[in-house]
This record gives C-alpha cells, sequence and structure tokens, in this order.
C-alpha cells in the first residue's frame, strides 16, 4: 500500500502522481452548491486524495493534496479572501485522508459492521475538525477578518441564510451550517469511494506491476 519510500526515486511512480494532481484538480473546478447555502460548495476531490493514500502513502496523498490545491489558485479559480477556499480544501483532504488512515489502522476488514463504524468515525471526526476550522478562522477570512474574535459579534446565522424566522449567534451558526455540510461531504466522498476504489486499485495493480512498484493492496 505504501510506497512512499521509493516515490521521488521513481520517475514513472512521480508521473503517475502528477495524473493524481491532475484529476484533483480537474475535481476541484467540479462544484455543487449545498441548497441551504448556497455560497458553499460540494466538491469530490478528496477521492484521488484517498485513491492516492491506497496507492502511495499518506506523504504523498498530503502532497497531492497541496498540488491541487496550488493548482486551484495558479488557475484563477480561488476567488475567496486569501484563497481561503483553496486552502479550506487542503485542509479537508489532509484531514480525510489522515483521518482514513488512522481509522482503518484499527478497524480495518470488510465486514458491514467495520465499514460503517469506520464510516461514522471519519465522518464524525472530519466534520467535526472542518467545523472548528471554520469557527476558528476560515469563516472569519471569508467575512473580511482573520480570527473568531473579528466576527463573532455581528456575524450571525442571518449571514448565512437570510429570511429565517428564527437567529442564532456565531457559534451556534456555524455548528448549524456546517456540521451537516461537512457531515453529507464526508458522506458523499466515503460512499463514492467505496463504490469505485476496489475496481480503480485493481486496475492500478497492473499499472504499478509494470512500474516496478509494489502493488496496491486493497480491502
Amino acid at each position: 500500500m505504501n510506497n512512499s519510500k521509493n516515490l521521488l526515486s521513481n520517475t514513472k511512480s512521480l508521473v503517475l502522481l502528477g495524473v493524481f494532481i491532475a484529476l484533483g484538480a480537474i475535481l476541484m473546478l467540479i462544484e455543487i452548491p449545498y441548497p441551504p447555502v448556497p455560497f458553499l460548495k460540494f466538491d469530490l476531490s478528496e477521492l484521488i486524495v484517498l485513491l492516492t493514500v491506497e496507492v502511495f502513502g499518506l506523504v504523498p496523498a498530503i502532497i497531492v493534496a497541496a498540488a491541487k490545491s496550488i493548482v486551484n489558485i495558479m488557475l484563477g479559480m480561488s476567488a475567496t479572501p486569501m484563497h481561503i477556499g483553496s486552502i479550506t480544501a487542503f485542509i479537508a483532504s489532509t484531514t480525510m485522508a489522515c483521518l482514513y488512515v488512522l481509522v482503518k489502522k484499527y478497524l480495518s476488514g470488510t465486514t458491514v459492521v467495520n465499514k460503517s463504524l469506520r464510516f461514522l468515525l471519519v465522518i464524525t471526526g472530519f466534520s467535526s475538525i472542518l467545523t472548528l476550522c471554520n469557527y476558528l478562522f476560515i469563516t472569519p477570512i471569508y467575512f473580511g477578518g482573520l480570527w473568531f474574535t473579528d466576527v463573532i459579534g455581528w456575524v450571525t446565522l442571518e449571514s448565512f441564510i437570510p429570511g429565517l424566522p428564527f437567529d442564532l449567534g456565531y457559534g451556534a451558526a456555524i455548528a448549524f451550517v456546517y456540521l451537516p455540510f461537512n457531515a453529507i461531504k464526508g458522506l458523499l466522498v466515503l460512499g463514492i469511494y467505496e463504490m469505485i476504489a476496489p475496481r480503480l486499485l485493481v486496475a492500478l495493480q497492473k499499472i504499478l506491476k509494470n512500474l516496478k512498484l509494489s502493488p496496491v493492496v486493497s480491502e
């Protein structure tokens, strides 16, 4: 599963990594609006990062996560203040990859129970960490600040979803908006990955064999 040690010394494996970066950058361009808060959008580029984890290991996956975000900025697709959208994408991809590796290390297996527990743990951790990051600095930067103390007094639920018959303060609004958003994103990414990964990994086994790398280890 982990070929990160010989990655940098193998030109062919670097080419394959470059392909993953390109695919990740392309998927970042395909955004699906989140209906309750239209300025929030889903992208599925974490699929490529998880695939990189399986093929090369965690460190190359983080490299892919960083590179696809940099490419997104270079293409001029990051229209948010201080490129916080692309930075958030890097944080999300890295968080997903780290949680996936950690949970799978202690909870492997192909049974429905094990897969369901992995889903639950990764999605819960992913949603919690990204929501905390949104509270601390992502949302403040989006609204023109730098830290939560810059916006905590005036950013409310009305700032995200105008016209509701009720309002919430900053912390409650962040939880109300981002916990479900990140949970849905995590479910989409993991669900699609579990459906497509087995076939992709079988195909990549042949590619890696031709590149004289260790074969992919899949469940």
